[in-house]
């Protein structure tokens, strides 16, 4: 099983296996707090978070996906191996949005 949640949000026994997947690591926030794998190559790249998160020229989120699944298509294997983690148990992406 496949879970996402807000990296501030606290540690629950369901969460499984907890996976940072940002690109940045948060401040604030210890290594033991967090209590995740970084997994910061499968995060959005810096230019894709800068357009989406842009005030006068913000991307639509449809593009943002179809950008984000292009980067994606470069990190098949490390995706695979989640999949493979997922059937074996729980696995809790990590991000800073909370929606």
């Amino acid at each position: 099983m496949v879970k996402a949640k807000c990296l501030y949000d606290p540690v629950d026994v369901s969460d499984g296996e907890r996976l940072l997947v940002t690109r940045y690591w948060p401040r604030g926030v210890s290594k033991k707090q967090l209590s995740a794998q970084w997994l910061k190559n499968l995060a959005p790249s810096e230019k894709l978070v800068s357009d989406w998160k842009k005030k006068k020229r913000k991307i639509p989120w449809e593009e943002y996906t179809l950008r984000h699944h292009e980067e994606m298509r470069g990190q098949r294997e490390p995706i695979k191996k989640l999949a493979q983690r997922a059937k074996r148990g729980t696995i809790t992406l990590l991000c800073y949005e909370r929606d």
